[in-house]
């Protein structure tokens, strides 16, 4: 029996609905004063660029600033327990990964995914991609699980112990029962520069740190690890439809709000978020970055999204034994 049907995301709308008229009663005035978005990742991240673009759309949008403050460390925990201890007014937001679900299943965090935050808005999906080396002498997935069951023990790079892509990796191994042996780096881009430089055959790493090099051919593509194929690869098969249905391992990023923020005030900010997420410079740049901004949804589809998300990493900590105490 497949261990992924218990994986399985419950589906959420991915129909953009009517956004819900900026002025409500309750939330006419809002915001009439800057706004903090903490974003739980050092500058430069894939996290904290797209929480800048954001910032910015947002500040031409309600004719205030929003500013980025990056409160890093612990895996994006420092400034998730910090936001925790903010006004539920809307003025200060978190900026956070998939590893504000994924972390609770994983080890004892001061946070509950589920009850200590609002989900405002889901900012994006970026999946990671299974690649090879070039000298490695597979095309397809079938034809990688062949040859690692030949070679035994193939050692697979990721951007660090726990992670998605860590989590991806120990997936299909379970899944497809190959044997891959997993190297954590400290970052996707060690662990990308190892693939290249030929010390490491093969890895799961994000679609922003490895598409410059598989462009320059010097990595090659085997499969993408999200429910669905990446715009920014189209004719990349999903692992999921290449034989290992249900497997779904992307990474998103979203705002959320301290628990108690009023309902009128997140359902603005999701407003306004989305229409930052559709202009075309934050579109066109999203997209050059490897990350799926097709999924539209209401602060309810996210808050079901995060809460479905929360429920599969348990399962897929309980299918791989990955703990991290």
């Amino acid at each position: 029996m497949s261990a992924f049907p218990l994986l399985r995301r419950l589906s959420c709308a991915a129909i953009a609905l009517p956004v819900m008229a900026w002025f409500t009663p309750a939330a006419a005035e809002y915001p009439d004063r800057s706004v903090s978005m903490v974003v739980a990742f050092a500058p430069g991240g894939i996290t904290d660029t797209l929480a800048r673009l954001v910032a910015s759309e947002l500040g031409k949008a309600t004719k205030q600033t929003f500013v980025v403050e990056n409160r890093a460390g612990a895996g994006g925990q420092i400034g998730t327990e910090y936001m925790m201890r903010q006004k539920a007014d809307g003025y200060s937001l978190l900026v956070a990964a998939s590893g504000y679900a994924m972390a609770p299943a994983q080890k004892k965090v001061a946070y509950d995914p589920i009850k200590d935050f609002e989900p405002v808005a889901l900012l994006g999906i970026a999946p990671n991609l299974l690649v090879v080396q070039p000298g490695v002498p597979v095309s397809t997935l079938q034809e990688f699980v062949a040859w690692a069951r030949k070679e035994g023990n193939v050692p697979y790079a990721t951007a660090g112990t726990g992670g998605a892509n860590h989590l991806a990796g120990e997936l299909f191994k379970a899944a497809s029962k190959t044997p891959l042996v997993h190297i954590p780096y400290k970052g996707a881009a060690p662990a990308a520069q190892d693939l290249i430089a030929g010390n490491v055959p093969t890895g799961f790493i994000d679609a922003m740190t490895i598409g410059p090099f598989l462009k320059s051919g010097q990595a090659k593509p085997i499969a993408t690890t999200g429910a669905s194929r990446s715009a920014l690869y189209p004719d990349l098969p999903t692992i999921a439809e290449s034989g290992y249905p249900g497997y779904d391992v992307s990474v998103w990023m979203g705002v959320f709000a301290p628990a108690g923020t009023p309902a009128p005030v997140v359902e603005k900010l999701n407003a306004a978020i989305r229409d930052a997420l559709a202009t075309d410079a934050v579109r066109t740049r999203l997209q050059a970055s490897g990350i799926d901004t097709r999924i539209d949804m209401s602060a309810r589809e996210f808050k079901q999204y995060v809460h479905d998300d929360v429920e599969r990493w348990k399962s897929a900590v309980a299918v791989t034994g990955l703990k991290f105490d």
